[in-house]
C-alpha cells in the first residue's frame, strides 16, 4: 500500500501539534495492570506505517477515537490516514477499512456499496458498533457512514456530502444536509443521534430512515443576536438580522436549489433550564475547526455533550428534554478539582462516555487530560496533568499513574469495562487507563 506515502497535505488544525520532545521517556509496560497507563499503539511520529507489524512499531497521524470491535479487537480512527486500522490480540496492526486516499466511497461507479479496503473517506472523525454495523462520522465527507461487518462492505448511511448546507428536517436522512457531523450515539430505543457539529444542532435518524432535529438551533446573525429569528426559506437555518442594510435578512439564506450555500451558523451560548430545542450551543465550524461536540446517552435514556467553545459538559434530561450544565463556568481554564463540576474551568472539552456507576468521563482538549464528573456531581482528573498550558503537555508516564501521565490534546476516549481507552491525538499514540 505506498500509494499511502502520496498523503503529504495535512489539516491544519491548530494546537500543539506534532509528537512530544519527551517521546524518550517511554518504557515497557503492562496494559493490564491496575492504576496504570500504557500506550497500546503508535510510536509518536506522525504518519502512516507499520501495518503487519508491531502495533507499537506503528506510526499513526492523530487519532481521533477507538472502538472495541465483536471479535475483541481495537480498531483505531487513524484521521489524517484516512484509515481505520485494528490491532489484534497479538498486538499487531493492520488496516480494515480505507485505502489511505482522501475521497467519498462509494463513488458512483462502485455503487451504493463497496469493499471496505477500497474505501476513500475524508477525515473521520468518530465510530460506534451497532446491531452489527460499524457507524463513522466522515466529518468533512458531512455524511455518517456504515460498515457491515459481516461482509465488510461501506455504504453511505445518512447525508448528501455537501457542506455549509443544513435542511433536510423530517424528511430521509440520506437526502439530508450535515455540516462536519462529528459523532454518533445509540439512544436506548436503537435510534442514531448524530452531533451536526457545524450547524449547531443535535439531529436523531430514527429506524425508519427519518431525521429530526432533537437539540439545538441554528441561527445565521448577521447583526447580532435577535430574539426571533426566521426559518430560511427551504432550509433548516434560522436567521436574524440585516447587516447589508437591505432590511431583508433573508437575504443571507442562500437556496438549496443546486446546493448553493448558505452562511454560517452562529456559536451561542443558551437555553439552560429550557427545552432542548431551543438551546443554542458552541461549536467550531469552517476549515480550521477542530472536531468537537461528541455526544453519549447514559443507561437513564440522558442525552450529554461537549459543549466545546462554550467549555461545559450539558446534560439534556430524556424526561422533560430540559437541559442543564453539569461542568464548566464557561470560562476556559482549569480549576476546581474535587468540587462541583458546575464552578469547575475546563478547556474545551471533545468527547464524552459514561461509566457504570454513572460517572461522566471528558476529554479535556484543551487542558490535555482526562476528568470525571462523578455520580454526586464532583470533579476530577482521571488521567494526565491538566494544564491549560501547551508548555505543560507532553508524552510521559507510561507504567505509572494515570495522572502522572502526560497527554498531548486528546481527542477521543472509549470506556469499555476497566479499561479507558485514550486517542492522545497530537502524541499520535492509543492509551489505556486501566483501573
Amino acid at each position: 500500500m505506498s500509494h499511502r506515502l502520496q498523503i503529504l497535505s495535512m489539516l491544519v488544525l491548530g494546537g500543539a501539534l506534532g509528537a512530544a520532545c519527551g517521546d524518550n521517556l517511554t518504557k515497557a509496560c503492562d496494559p493490564d495492570e491496575p492504576g496504570t497507563i500504557c500506550t497500546l499503539a503508535g510510536d509518536g511520529a506522525e504518519g502512516y506505517g507499520g501495518d503487519n507489524g508491531p502495533a507499537l512499531a506503528a506510526n499513526l497521524w492523530w487519532p481521533q477515537d477507538t472502538v472495541i470491535a465483536p471479535n475483541g479487537e481495537l480498531w483505531i480512527q487513524d484521521f489524517n490516514n484516512y484509515l481505520v486500522r485494528a490491532v489484534d490480540s497479538q498486538g499487531e496492526i493492520r488496516t480494515v477499512v480505507g485505502t489511505g486516499l482522501l475521497g467519498d466511497s462509494p463513488s458512483p461507479a462502485q455503487g451504493d456499496k463497496c469493499p471496505a479496503l477500497e474505501a476513500d473517506f475524508n477525515h473521520t472523525t468518530s465510530m460506534l458498533f451497532h446491531d452489527g454495523y460499524l457507524y463513522m462520522a466522515a466529518w468533512h465527507g458531512s455524511r455518517i457512514k456504515r460498515l457491515n461487518y459481516a461482509d465488510m462492505t461501506l455504504e453511505n448511511f445518512a447525508g448528501i456530502g455537501k457542506r455549509t448546507l443544513y435542511f433536510g428536517d423530517e424528511g430521509p436522512a440520506i437526502e439530508a444536509a450535515f455540516d462536519l457531523p462529528t459523532a454518533m450515539a445509540i439512544d436506548p430505543d436503537g435510534n442514531v443521534a448524530v452531533m451536526d457539529q457545524a450547524n449547531q444542532v443535535i439531529r436523531l435518524i430514527d429506524q425508519a430512515g427519518t431525521i429530526h432535529r432533537i437539540a439545538g438551533k441554528c441561527v445565521i446573525e448577521t447583526a447580532g443576536p435577535c430574539a426571533n429569528p426566521v426559518l430560511c426559506p427551504g432550509s433548516d437555518k434560522y436567521v436574524c438580522g440585516n447587516a447589508d442594510g437591505s432590511g431583508n435578512p433573508q437575504a443571507y439564506c442562500g437556496t438549496n436549489a443546486g446546493y448553493v450555500g448558505t452562511a454560517d451558523c452562529a456559536l451561542g451560548y443558551a437555553g439552560d433550564g429550557g427545552d432542548a430545542l431551543e438551546l443554542r450551543m458552541g461549536q467550531e465550524y469552517g476549515q480550521m475547526a477542530h472536531p468537537s461536540g461528541r455526544i453519549v446517552y447514559d443507561k437513564a435514556g440522558n442525552l450529554i455533550f461537549a459543549d466545546s467553545t462554550n467549555h461545559r459538559i450539558r446534560k439534556i434530561n430524556k424526561s422533560d428534554n430540559i437541559v442543564n450544565t453539569i461542568a464548566g463556568t464557561g470560562v476556559a481554564g482549569f480549576s476546581g478539582e474535587g468540587g462541583p463540576g458546575t464552578e469547575a474551568e475546563i478547556n474545551f472539552p471533545v468527547d464524552v462516555a459514561v461509566g457504570p456507576d454513572g460517572g461522566i468521563y471528558f476529554a479535556d482538549f484543551g487542558n490535555s487530560c482526562i476528568r470525571k464528573i462523578d455520580a454526586a456531581g464532583v470533579i476530577t482528573t482521571i488521567a494526565g496533568q491538566c494544564s491549560p498550558n501547551p508548555r505543560d503537555w507532553g508524552f510521559e508516564g507510561d507504567g505509572g499513574a494515570p495522572t502522572a501521565a502526560k497527554l498531548n490534546q486528546p481527542s477521543g476516549i472509549d470506556l469499555v469495562g476497566n479499561k479507558l481507552y485514550i486517542s492522545d491525538t497530537y502524541n499520535s499514540r492509543i492509551r489505556v487507563v486501566n483501573f
